[in-house]
């Protein structure tokens, strides 16, 4: 099915006795999202509000939404960045991110619907698309890995707190049984940020192969530096990002091989 099928969504919630919907499906990326912001809005925010109407409708009793950590924040004015920081993306993919969580916010004074909103830096990890615009660490892990060359926009020097997919999903199931969780925002980091540079050359010490790069001009809508503060997961979730850097590319690149060959 869809998102955008109103009535195949309402269908499911209502047959299946739907409590906790996990909304991640998202049509755009930040590049997409930009070139044309009338169909992202199309094609997320518009089925989104159909989604959040027919939850109120059912026995939906729990959202968790997949907002973005690294685009609603806007250019951080100093680090790390907390929850409470300002929210001023540059980009389009964030002001829809950021307009599902005001939506949220409302269901839940007007309709008594209940959330909870993740804002996750950059998650990576086997089954992640590597020829895909976006995620770093698997495009450039599958570019060392068939020998190509590894393309940077910028200097190589834009920095992410880059951290492993499972640590994500611990997150997100542990909400379920915390009720200390509902109606609240919570950002999902690496404990330290790298910059491109730095990424690739953990990628190839860990690969033990060394990689071509090729800089391109960089993208405005790209935020320089991220480095998100993670202690509201910590507080409420005990949640800490326990998969180091070198260990999730190791991983990420046994999937990625199996997947080449």
């Amino acid at each position: 099915g869809n998102l955008s099928d109103v009535g195949l969504v309402r269908r499911t919630l209502i047959d299946q006795g739907i409590e906790v919907v996990y909304h991640l499906a998202w049509a755009t990326i930040h590049e997409t999202a930009l070139k044309n912001p009338i169909a992202d809005v199309e094609q997320n925010l518009l089925p989104t509000l159909s989604l959040l109407d027919a939850c109120r409708d059912s026995s939906v009793e729990l959202v968790v939404f997949s907002s973005s950590g690294g685009t609603v924040y806007g250019v951080p004015q100093g680090f790390p960045v907390r929850e409470d920081h300002p929210t001023d993306p540059i980009n389009a993919y964030g002001v829809s991110k950021l307009a599902v969580e005001k939506y949220l916010q409302m269901y839940q004074y007007l309709y008594g619907l209940d959330y909870v909103v993740f804002r996750p830096s950059v998650p990576y990890g086997p089954r992640q698309n590597p020829r895909r615009r976006q995620g770093a660490v698997s495009v450039f892990t599958y570019g060392l890995l068939c020998d190509e060359e590894i393309e940077i926009w910028g200097d190589g020097e834009t920095t992410r707190d880059y951290f492993f997919i499972g640590d994500m999903v611990k997150a997100f199931v542990d909400v379920i049984e915390t009720p200390d969780a509902k109606n609240t925002v919570m950002n999902l980091a690496g404990d330290e940020p790298y910059s491109l540079n730095q990424l690739v050359g953990v990628i190839e010490q860990t690969l033990n192969k060394k990689a071509t790069v090729k800089y391109e001009i960089g993208r405005k809508f790209d935020v320089p530096k991220l480095d998100l503060d993670f202690q509201t997961a910590v507080k409420i979730l005990n949640w800490y990002p326990e998969t180091t850097l070198a260990e999730g590319i190791s991983r990420t690149a046994e999937w990625l091989q199996k997947w080449i060959d």
